[in-house]
């Protein structure tokens, strides 16, 4: 009996260490390329092409953030925290409405509509926008915070429906019927008491919708027509010229880029795993 305790417990700690040893090796193949990336950003332009190559400098420089921090560059920056934010908040209210209504109420067409909304997602962004350009065009509003916004919620609204509805149906019904017993309205009922339970949920869509439009960039080049309306994406563009590509300062810029979103998780993520796992529990 000894010897088989003593047989199991070897093989657990195997088991442990073959564990840890994967998650160690997923961890660097994750981080490899955002410590290239950061690497490059502090290279002097000759040794990004050194051979052989280097993950760390052999002289550190933070030459190309200063020239990656050009005048257009701020503006950039505003452009994509307007429409981000302006996106968030449109589609997590709508969505978190149409959520509900999903949710709670059984009518006939439920099924359908929720598969035509899933199926919105299968379309490749290419394929939209000529017909949204067209839209978009004949409502005056290329090259403005609205056509983003509303191009971005083509993409954002579907998935936050489904994310919210999934979180909102572990929500026990039970407890909006006691507040309407005691004289609430159902509108009320779900101010008061949905809303601040679903809070896990509204955080990972928030959270999801920040690192879609943040990063998106075909809308963002189709829809707007001048350099002060360009988001972030599309700034970065900047560094690619027609005789080469400044590699320092194009990835000094995607670090730059990168802070708001890894800064935004950072203090989200409970509410992110918290609201993914809740509303993945339950259909």
């Amino acid at each position: 009996m000894a010897t088989m305790a003593i047989y199991r417990r070897r093989r657990r700690m195997l088991h442990h260490g073959i564990l840890i040893a994967l998650q160690l090796l997923l961890v660097i193949i994750v981080m490899l390329p955002f410590l290239w990336m950061f690497s490059v950003s502090i290279k002097p332009a000759n040794e990004p092409f050194s051979i052989p190559p280097r993950l760390w400098p052999e002289n550190p420089t933070l030459d190309n953030y200063e020239s990656a921090l050009y005048p257009e560059f701020g503006r950039y920056f505003l452009n994509s925290v307007i429409v981000s934010v302006l996106t968030m908040i449109l589609s997590i209210s709508v969505g978190l409405l149409a959520a509900y209504g999903f949710g709670r109420f059984n009518f006939p067409g439920l099924r359908a509509l929720l598969i035509a909304i899933i199926l919105a997602q299968m379309f490749p962004i290419a394929t939209m926008i000529i017909p949204l350009y067209k839209i978009m065009n004949s409502l005056g509003l290329i090259n403005t915070y609205a056509a983003l916004v509303l191009a971005y919620l083509t993409l954002t609204l579907p998935v936050s429906i489904w994310m919210l509805r999934g979180f909102i149906r572990n929500i026990p019904p039970d407890l909006e019927e006691a507040a309407m017993v005691d004289g609430c309205t159902r509108l009320q009922a779900f101010w008061r008491l949905v809303v601040p339970l679903a809070r896990p949920g509204i955080a990972a869509t928030a959270v999801w919708i920040a690192v879609v439009t943040w990063q998106e960039f075909l809308f963002a080049l189709a829809f707007t027509t001048t350099r002060d309306m360009r988001t972030i994406s599309v700034g970065m563009s900047d560094f690619q010229g027609q005789f080469g590509i400044r590699y320092g300062e194009l990835m000094a810029s995607s670090v730059m880029v990168s802070v708001p979103i890894i800064v935004l998780f950072f203090f989200l993520q409970r509410y992110f795993v918290a609201g993914l796992t809740a509303g993945a529990t339950k259909g």
